[in-house]
């Protein structure tokens, strides 16, 4: 791990000593900001960047420390990362070494994240306004189906890995995204947070795109209503609520419409779920789409069918299957593993699962 010092401490920050600890003689550590999914996460500011842009997070991965699954999965978030330029999803930097600490650099959102945000809203008695509520979902969206486009899952969509940057919303923490490989290779591995869980994630049915539309569906209720859309006295039975029990519905004070796509979009059966694509051209996020490109039109004219992106992404798949080609044969062969068991067993894993 980076050696760094620190000192005087407030909650989960550090000040670093002086003189200032410098990664790669050019990132200078300012605070840590938390733990994300492989390693710590640190406020840095870079020394060769343009004025007004120096803040970044540097996210450090200790080698050492992952098995096979999980640097596979290290490896890829750099790569896949690498591949994505969209005004919805966290910016990539760079990614390097460093005492051999993996490290990557992205973009900084002095927002915070969305979960972060309702908690302050909720502790204080607000709620969003709805035209808040839209413009963030339908710029979800945009980014949503940019990484689908791409035949890239995120697999782990909630509140706190949703940042806010000039209000906007970005998706990040792509700590356990997948490329995926081909049309019958799904993702299977359990991971995450249960309240954003889709049915067949929990069941061990496999993952495709159309999970990501349900963790998606899951944010716009909690945004709409400052709570979970499925909750539960303990873990086995948001489990068993998010599996077999009703499907929530938005209070009366919003469209009506809107509450038709979260429905569909909270399908239990994934192949009757929406894509992104098919509610970006429903009637009503279509005409509020519109109405957004003219008050962010940095959000809104991304091109979805940039050849040169898809292209990036199958150099990535390339370069993974070349460099880690044996460890992620040790993955699939995992995977299939726990495909093949049934719920009873996935119940005992998915109690390890922190809440």
């Amino acid at each position: 791990m980076l050696k760094f010092q620190e000192t005087a401490k407030c909650g989960p920050t550090a000040i670093p000593v002086y003189p200032p600890t410098v990664i790669a003689r050019r990132y200078v550590l300012q605070q840590k900001l938390g733990s994300g999914s492989f390693g710590t996460v640190y406020l840095v500011s870079d020394k060769k960047a343009k004025h007004g842009e120096e803040l970044k997070v540097l996210k450090e991965i200790s080698v050492g420390e992952l098995n096979p699954n999980e640097s596979v999965q290290a490896s890829m978030e750099a790569q896949l990362l690498s591949t994505l330029n969209h005004p919805a999803i966290v910016r990539f930097h760079e990614s390097f070494m460093e005492q051999g600490t993996f490290c990557i650099i992205t973009e900084y959102c002095e927002g915070r994240d969305l979960d972060y945000k309702i908690q302050e809203y909720k502790e204080a008695g607000k709620i969003f306004p709805d035209n808040q509520i839209v413009e963030w979902f339908i710029q979800l969206l945009l980014g949503v189906d940019y990484m689908h486009e791409r035949r890239i899952l995120h697999r782990d969509l909630k509140s706190k890995n949703i940042f806010l940057k000039n209000n906007l919303p970005k998706i990040g923490d792509f700590g356990v995204s997948r490329l995926l490989m081909g049309s019958c290779e799904l993702a299977t591995t359990l991971t995450g947070t249960p309240y954003y869980m889709s049915p067949e994630a929990l069941k061990h049915q496999g993952c495709d795109a159309k999970s990501d539309i349900w963790s998606l569906a899951c944010i716009l209720y909690e945004m709409c209503c400052m709570d979970h859309a499925f909750s539960g006295s303990n873990f086995l039975s948001v489990v068993l609520n998010i599996v077999e029990g009703n499907t929530p519905s938005l209070p009366d004070r919003y469209p009506r419409e809107l509450n038709i796509i979260m429905s569909r979009m909270l399908n239990k059966s994934p192949s009757l779920r929406p894509s992104a694509a098919e509610i970006l051209k429903a009637p009503y996020v279509e005409e509020r789409l519109q109405q957004l490109m003219y008050k962010h039109p940095e959000a809104t004219l991304e091109d979805k069918r940039n050849s040169a992106c898809q292209k990036e992404a199958a150099h990535a798949v390339n370069a993974i299957k070349i460099t880690e080609g044996r460890r992620y044969k040790e993955n699939n062969k995992r995977a299939k593993e726990l495909r093949s068991q049934n719920f009873g067993s996935v119940s005992a894993h998915v109690l390890q699962i922190r809440m």
